[in-house]
């Protein structure tokens, strides 16, 4: 669809280790991210049914961008000190294939 790129993961986080994960993963992705061009922004989304299930989505421009991030000196840190608070990490890199945005409604 477009040029735009996304990284995304699913995490289990081990039992107790939470709020531990979400600092490290906001901290890791604000420092190793802001130094890449390229970078829109990230999130990261936790299940409602199961408190320890994260799935984290972040966009770039291209390709290129996600990967020149992923090359970075704070990437691979910032990924195993995530990794570390985990029992399983599940992660792939996407294309955009369909956007869905709200219509926009012209007045009177």
């Amino acid at each position: 669809m477009g040029e735009r790129s996304w990284a995304s993961g699913h995490w289990r986080v081990k039992d107790g280790k939470t709020e531990e994960f979400i600092q490290q993963w906001d901290e890791w992705l604000t420092q190793s991210s802001a130094p890449v061009p390229g970078f829109h922004h990230a999130k990261l989304l936790r299940s409602l049914s199961d408190p320890n299930l994260f799935t984290s989505i972040s966009e770039w421009d291209n390709a290129a961008s996600r990967d020149a991030w992923k090359a970075s000196p704070g990437f691979q840190e910032g990924f195993t000190a995530s990794q570390a608070l985990c029992d399983e990490f599940v992660g792939g890199d996407y294309d955009e294939v369909v956007v869905v945005s709200k219509p926009i409604r012209n007045p009177g």
